[in-house]
């Protein structure tokens, strides 16, 4: 069975010729994309999650903002875009951690070592101890996620790029 259309309105023609020449080119809205998924997610820190994140006790002992000690984290969001695909990432080693949490001790134990010192006035010797890792439970505080309030923006891009305003 075929189907065949004809269009007999030239406007309408050029549109098509137009979408079907620029929808192969999908690099622009891929990077619009992108763009907006990255404000999503600087966003989650902005607000210290969408929906709130517990607050790190850091937070609330220093009046600071959780998942913000150094600023690391957030800064390290990085975005890309391919002809089919828009990314939001980080390289940082402990964003894992922070986005879907961990129990205490979940990562095994470590030996460190502790200098001599003095403890409430008595001598301590050196030695080694063992460590877990994490040291206590992390609660999840998803920030590399895109909100619903943010996929209208998506979803208007596109309708933009398809009539050609990107």
């Amino acid at each position: 069975m075929e189907i065949k259309v004809e269009i007999h309105d030239e406007e309408v023609k050029r549109l098509f010729v137009r979408l079907s020449r620029d929808l192969t080119d999908t690099l622009p809205i891929m990077r619009r994309i992108a763009g907006i998924m990255a404000d999503s997610v600087e966003e989650n820190f902005a607000r210290e999650g969408r929906p709130r994140w517990e607050p790190s006790k850091r937070a609330i002992r220093d009046f600071g903002q959780t998942l913000q000690k150094s600023g690391r984290l957030a800064a390290s969001i990085t975005q890309k875009a391919t002809a089919t695909e828009a990314m939001v990432g980080t390289n940082v080693k402990y964003a894992a951690v922070h986005q879907f949490g961990a129990k205490k001790g979940a990562f095994g134990t470590f030996a460190a070592k502790v200098k001599a010192h003095e403890r409430k006035g008595v001598p301590v010797k050196a030695h080694t101890r063992n460590v877990k890792t994490p040291w206590g439970d992390i609660p999840a505080r998803p920030f590399m996620m895109v909100q619903d309030e943010d996929w209208g923006g998506i979803k208007t891009a596109v309708v933009d790029y398809i009539e050609g305003k990107i």
